[in-house]
């Protein structure tokens, strides 16, 4: 069975949410909040299983899939990436056009292309324009930082970037989802709370988790 493997730098996206994202009393029924907006366990559940069927629908078992977290904790962190950086974005004045997010996609070889790197990447296809639009908004906001062609540059800016959209759009976890740590910019095991609730799917809470975050 064919291995999807992430093709694009959209991954880097999600994993680089959220430095300082804490712990700390949630709202009951939350997943996440971000700045001053919840997701809830609801809508979460409801994006992983819009997930998994866009995977059916594509032919891409859950299995073979190589995220950085667990398929229900990668489709919170996306979610909450998308959320944090449009705002930030949107205090910042920085935002990106249906034009640049097509141009995304037509770089890879076009949507119906795009699509199964979005899929591999834990994003429902349904959410992949929002999440490619904040991802534009963050690169856009790492050249203001100072990112240039080299790697030095780039880490020095998506590091400000980070920072501060942390500072302006803080980010919250519920501990159900698992136990984010800052400094990895993943999720880890955390033996007080079982499998990830509602989606541990084939496996249970870690299947699919690829090496390396």
């Amino acid at each position: 069975m064919k291995s999807y493997r992430v093709r694009v730098a959209v991954a880097l996206a999600a994993t680089g949410i959220a430095l300082t994202a804490c712990g700390g009393p949630m709202q009951a029924g939350s997943a996440a909040i971000v700045g001053k907006e919840r997701i809830t366990s609801s809508e979460l559940n409801d994006k992983i299983r819009e997930l998994r069927a866009d995977l059916a629908a594509n032919e891409m078992p859950e299995e073979q899939l190589q995220l950085p977290a667990s398929l229900p904790q990668m489709v919170l962190l996306n979610m909450t990436f998308s959320k944090q950086y449009l705002e930030f974005g949107r205090r910042k004045g920085v935002v990106a056009t249906d034009r640049d997010i097509d141009n995304v996609a037509l770089a890879q070889g076009g949507w119906e292309q795009f699509n199964k790197v979005l899929l591999a990447n834990g994003i429902p296809l349904d959410q992949g324009r929002d999440f490619l639009r904040a991802y534009v908004v963050r690169v856009k906001l790492m050249q203001q930082a100072g990112a240039g062609q080299d790697q030095a540059s780039q880490q020095a800016a998506a590091q400000k970037v980070v920072q501060e959209a942390d500072s302006a759009v803080p980010v919250k976890y519920s501990p159900r989802y698992g136990k984010y740590d800052p400094q990895q910019a993943v999720f880890v095991a955390d033996d007080r709370f079982g499998p990830v609730g509602g989606a541990a799917g084939p496996g249970g809470a870690d299947a699919g988790a690829p090496q390396g975050g």
